[in-house]
């Protein structure tokens, strides 16, 4: 039974002013409202304001549609207009509305406060409050006030299901596509109020609306027949749900217990200067509960408006609901939400979507489940096209406020549940992804006009648990909104429990945004909030955006299991995989790829200072991997008091910025630390202890360059087990020591110190000095010792000194000294054997070689000269001689096995000399020649260096004869110039940032001459001289001669140069030779005819020799250093050195003859091979 509509018009025509009161009647106390079926599977569409696809309502006592009121005035100064809804009836109790739209069902409404399902069950009168309407003329002031109707009292709402398959689309202002309510004792959807008026006002130097505005309220709040409860309101939508405009929510499901419920709309057109609209929703009755409410979504909703949310699933105790809404153009509108009234419990709710939800308007939240005590829900505000200027003001636009809904004296908030698993995406700002709210004593979510604050508490009553869980993305892309909200809050009472989990990632991109929000607040005690993010991201917004944050609550837990990080000020990236793959690249990966300094620098900087936040709870955050997750946070931390702590456990990394603050709490350290990445140094503030246990690294970035390390500074002790893998960032500089961490207590239980990649010239070492700092420190192998490390590979004399000139160098150097850079190169290589291989390149093997090549041109030299001084004396009857000789492929190669390096050399000698007597004994000469060299060193099959040129020599001949015995002398010498090319390379040891290309160091970043190859130029010059002594002894057909011949040398290398600084400078250095060879030769001739012999002869013999040859040379980059240390680098000459020889000399009997020779010599580590050809005339 409903009661009676109640109507009052009122005209008023020109004036100084004019003021219209309408209320519209009040309905008569009667029965219970009947259950309510309505099925759709064709087609609905209304296109007129206030036109529902379909309205379907249950309401018991009186109520139904409130009486309606409308006024109209004229022109006037000041037009006050106050439109009151009627007041609803009270008693009867409603039943169950169920309505369905099926697959085939489509319902479109296209205009404004035109829901496309309103589906509503009211106890006790109260239904949709009266409608007021207004026409306002010309005024230059004009205030319009809608106040919706009263609910009933003293009875309970029904319940009421709705069930979507279809497709549901709005087109106008607060128009939504599904409205399910049940309200106990009246209330219900207060009026909307229409109208058009047009004022003129001036405000001079601004204007404000004073805090309080009195509303007269009938009923008698006390009263305990006034106690009704709402009704369990069940939504489910596996269809398609569209809105348009502002404040058009995709689906509303309230309970409320009490009335109040969905305050009154304005909908307006004022055009003056400055208008105002008022709109209050109705009063609820005493005590009454709000019942359950569970929404399902598993089809999807877009909505395009603002505040146009995607689910809002609501129950209140005692009145309340949803403020008041204004749209339309006028300049400054006032919504107000339904006042609750005294005791009633929020029901339990719930909500589990499957579908996406989009939202595309400012202060438009995905999903907003809420229970609330004693009053309150979600503010007013305002939507539409609003705008005013004062005059003498300075441009005051869209001024449009939305007060909470007043709490009544107490009532507790039911359980809160949100379960996700489909995709959420909102663009605008402060629209949050998912809103889990239970508070008790009233409250709720606030307007959300500039700042967006979420509920507060309301007054007295216990706030129940708040759980949303999220297993399919949340974005919100707007500033200052939330991926994720939990809240527990009372003002007066007990708040409970707050447990968020995501499943999947959460990015929060805007300015201000904060990915995953926990509260529990009261007077009281204070519930646990349990945040688990277990997917692969979760991102929180730039600038004063938060990651994660803990509000109050009492032992809080922060699982994390993702990659956690703050955007910085400027949020620039689109949600990619390749993008969020970047990030993490640099941060902590053992070898990345691109980036420079530069690089990591100018990423880090889109960080946002905070990662995670708490305030006066005690926080515990866990920080791991799980399957597939990174288990990373990276940012600053400010727990605030409490008693709190930081657990990275093992796999897991943690990346700090600036500040750890856990409150004095302790930092423990199972995983992955570093500061500010792997690839910046920096300083982090510790705000406690840290404790690092033995699986743990604290990872340390190092720049040589400046000479600075990542360090922490503790305000408590400090506790160092595990590893620290050290990275370098530049080698420019010698390591000496640095502190990388102080406290106010420091313990050294065992912490390592490694370089991240393995570096076999270094050894690195903590202490504690002072019982406070920790101090990194070098304790390194000699390059000599590793160099003798049978894994060098390396047993090369010439190694083993450039290794102990090294060692030298580095003594003698300031951290500054150029040679720094080789220094480190070679001590970061990975292991001994690659060392080994450094070395051997580096040496100037070259260099000392070059004695031995000119010490054999002068042998074939004088070998040569022999053609004539050799031969017996009764073959050359007449004692003249002219002879030419050339010797086009002489032979050289030295090895001395595994581990050394090996020379290969081709000579091609041609020379010209003569002889003849003088006197009865003495025989006088001299001999020209020019040798052209080729010589190759190479290790291990690699070519280490190679070097050209040529040299003169010319020598005076002499030749002494008595009988069968002889003494033959030489002396002279020659200069010569040589060329050449050797292998620097050095392989990279590490990633270095910005120094590598295709796996080689750059040139801009090398020594010249190290890392690639440098050429040189040698000048020689030798002089010397030579006497054998022998004696011919006929024996038939066959002669034999024993000799045995004396050299004495000096050979000089000087004017070496490498063409780089750090290459070596060879000032000079001069070597002598000594040497004693007896040797014997056996041969005889064979007539060929009367005029032609042909002599054979055979020769062998040991050279006898000192055993090395030595240069002096250093680095040009190390030449000025305290006690001018010098590489001395030796080749060791082999001694005895076995010489043989074999030739076939034809001669004519006219003194021409021509012969073929073969000599060669070998050692314990050289052979020599070279074949000569000569000519010469005996006269």
């Amino acid at each position: 039974r409903q009661g009676g509509a109640g109507e009052s018009k009122g005209k008023s025509d020109g004036g100084e002013v004019a003021v219209n009161l309408s209320l519209g009647g009040s309905g008569e106390v009667g029965g219970n409202g009947g259950k309510v079926n309505v099925e759709n599977s064709g087609i609905i569409q209304t296109d007129k304001a206030n036109s529902h696809g379909i309205l379907a309502q249950s309401i018991g006592g009186s109520g139904g549609v409130g009486g309606a009121s409308g006024t109209s005035s004229t022109d006037s100064k000041i037009a006050i207009t106050l439109s009151l809804g009627g007041a609803g009836g009270a008693g009867g109790t409603s039943d169950k509305v169920h309505v369905q739209n099926f697959q085939s069902g489509s319902i479109l409404t296209q205009d404004d406060n035109s829901h496309g399902i309103f589906a509503q069950s009211v106890g006790g009168g109260g239904g949709a409050g009266g409608a007021g309407s207004t026409e306002t003329g010309k005024a230059e002031t004009a205030v319009t006030m809608y106040i919706g109707g009263q609910g009933g009292s003293g009875s309970i709402g029904g319940e009421v299901e709705v069930n979507n398959f279809g497709k549901i689309e709005t087109l106008g202002y607060i128009s939504h596509g599904i409205f399910a309510q049940s309200i106990g004792g009246g209330g219900g959807a207060s009026g909307a109020a229409t109208g058009a008026s047009e004022a003129d006002m001036t405000i001079g130097g601004g204007a404000s609306i004073p805090n309080g505005i009195p509303i007269p309220v009938v009923g008698d709040p006390n009263d305990p027949d006034n106690e009704a409860n709402g009704g369990k309101v069940t939504v489910t939508n596996d269809g398609e749900i569209i809105t348009h405009k502002d404040g058009s929510y995709g689906i509303f499901a309230q309970s409320i217990g009490g009335g109040g419920g969905y305050g009154g709309t304005v909908s307006s057109d004022f055009a003056g200067s400055d208008s105002f609209a008022l709109s209050l929703g109705g009063r609820g009755g005493n005590g009454g509960d709000g019942g359950d409410v569970r929404v399902e979504v598993s089809g999807s909703i877009e909505t395009f408006g603002a505040r146009a949310h995607g689910v809002v699933a609501q129950s209140v105790g005692g009145g309340g609901g949803v403020g008041g809404d204004a749209k339309g153009k006028t300049s400054n509108a006032l919504g107000i939400g339904g006042l609750g009234g005294n005791g009633g419990d929020g029901g339990d709710v719930t909500v589990i979507r499957t579908g996406t939800i989009t939202t595309h308007g400012v202060d438009a939240v995905a999903i907003i489940a809420q229970s609330v005590g004693g009053g309150g829900g979600i503010g007013g505000a305002g939507f539409g096209r609003f705008g005013a200027t004062a005059d003498g003001g300075s441009g005051i636009d869209n001024n449009t406020i939305g007060f909470n809904t007043f709490a009544g004296a107490k009532g507790n908030g039911g359980t809160v549940t949100i379960q996700q698993d489909g995709e959420i995406v909102t663009d605008g700002e402060r629209a949050h992804g998912i809103v889990a709210q239970a508070v008790g004593g009233g409250g709720g979510l606030a307007g959300t006009l500039s700042t967006g604050a979420a509920g507060s508490g309301g007054g007295i009553g216990d706030a129940a648990a708040a759980t949303a869980t999220a297993m399919s993305q949340v974005w919100v892309k707007g500033a200052s909104s939330y991926a994720m909200f939990g809240q527990s809050a009372t003002g007066i009472g007990d708040a409970h429990a707050v447990t968020l989990t995501a499943g999947d990632s959460l990015f929060a991109q805007g300015a201000g945004s904060v990915a995953a929000y926990g509260e529990s607040t009261a007077n009281g005690a204070k519930g646990n909030i349990t945040i688990n993010l277990n997917g692969h991201y979760t991102i929180g917004g730039a600038g004063t955006g938060v990651a994660a944050m803990l509000v109050g609550g009492a032992n809080n837990a922060l699982t994390n299991h993702s990659l956690l990080y703050a955007m910085g000020a400027t949020p620039t990236f689109e949600i990619q995989a390749a993008d969020i793959q970047a990030f993490q690249t640099f941060l902590l990966a053992p070898d990345p790829v691109v980036p420079t300094n530069a690089i990591l620098e100018s990423l880090l900087d889109d960080f946002s200072p905070l990662a995670i936040t708490g305030t006066s709870g005690d926080d515990h955050v866990d920080n791991s991997p799980l399957g597939d997750t990174l288990g990373r946070v990276i940012g600053n931390i400010d727990l605030g008091g409490g008693n709190n702590s930081f657990h990275n456990f093992a796999d897991a990394s943690m990346v700090g910025l600036k500040t750890i603050d856990l409150g004095g709490g302790l930092f423990t350290n199972d995983g992955l630390y570093t500061n500010q990445g792997i690839g910046v140094v920096a300083k982090v503030d510790v705000g406690g202890g840290f404790k690092q246990n033995l699986s743990g690294d604290f990872v340390t970035d190092v720049d040589l360059n400046n000479q600075i390390t990542d360090a922490l500074a503790l305000t408590a002790a400090g506790d160092f087990n595990g590893e620290a893998p050290l990275n370098f960032l530049s080698i420019d500089k010698l390591f000496t020591e640095y502190v990388v961490a102080n406290g106010s207590g420091m313990t050294d239980s065992g912490i390592a110190a490694k370089t991240l990649h393995p570096a076999v010239g270094f050894n690195f070492q903590f202490r504690v000095d002072g019982g406070t700092d920790l101090v990194l420190y070098a304790d390194n192998p000699t390059f000599l010792e590793l160099a003798q490390d049978p894994g060098s590979g390396t047993t090369d004399p010439g190694v083993f000194q450039m290794a102990q000139y090294l060692d030298d160098v580095e003594a003698a150097s300031t951290p500054d000294n150029p040679m720094a850079r080789l220094i480190n190169m070679l001590r970061f290589l990975p292991n001994e054997e690659e060392l080994g291989a450094a070395l051997t390149r580096l040496t100037p093997h070259y260099a000392v070689h070059t004695f031995d090549m000119i010490n054999r041109e002068a042998d074939m030299m004088l070998e040569a000269a022999r053609e004539c001084t050799g031969v017996p004396a009764y073959k050359n009857p007449d004692g003249r001689c002219v002879w030419a000789t050339i010797s086009p492929q002489a032979e050289y190669g030295r090895d001395a096995g595994a581990g050394t390096t090996s020379r290969d050399d081709v000579l091609k000698t041609m020379s010209l000399g003569g002889i003849g007597e003088i006197g009865q004994n003495w025989s006088l000469g001299a001999t020209i020649g020019r040798t052209e060299f080729d010589s190759k060193i190479g290790f291990d099959g690699d070519l280490l260096s190679e070097t050209t040129g040529e040299a003169w020599q010319a020598y005076a001949l002499a030749k002494y004869t008595n009988k069968n015995y002889f003494v033959d002398f030489a002396l002279g010498g020659g200069t010569g110039s040589f060329k050449g090319e050797r292998d620097t390379h050095i392989d990279p040891a590490f990633y270095i940032p910005g120094e590598t290309l295709a796996g080689d160091y750059l040139d801009e970043v090398m020594l010249p001459g190290i890392g690639s190859s440098v050429t040189y130029t040698q000048k020689t010059a030798m002089f010397g001289g030579s006497a054998r002594l022998g004696f011919t002894r006929e024996m038939g057909a066959f002669y034999l001669q024993p000799t045995v011949q004396f050299d004495a040398r000096w050979l000089r290398v000087s004017g070496t140069e490498e063409g780089s600084v750090a290459a070596f400078n060879f000032d000079g250095s001069a070597n002598t030779y000594y040497s004693a060879t007896p040797a014997i030769e056996i041969g005889t001739d064979i007539a060929l005819s009367d005029i032609a012999s042909l002599r054979v002869y055979g020769k062998a013999g040991a050279e006898f020799s000192n055993k090395e040859w030595e240069i002096e040379g250093r680095f040009a980059a190390a030449e000025n250093l305290p006690g001018n240390p010098a590489l001395h680098l030796t080749e060791a000459v082999d001694s005895p050195l076995y010489r043989v020889g074999a030739g076939l000399e034809l001669n004519g009997v006219n003194g021409v003859g021509m012969s073929v020779r073969y000599n060669g010599a070998f050692g314990e580590t050289v052979k020599q091979n070279a074949i000569s050809a000569s000519l010469k005339v005996s006269f």
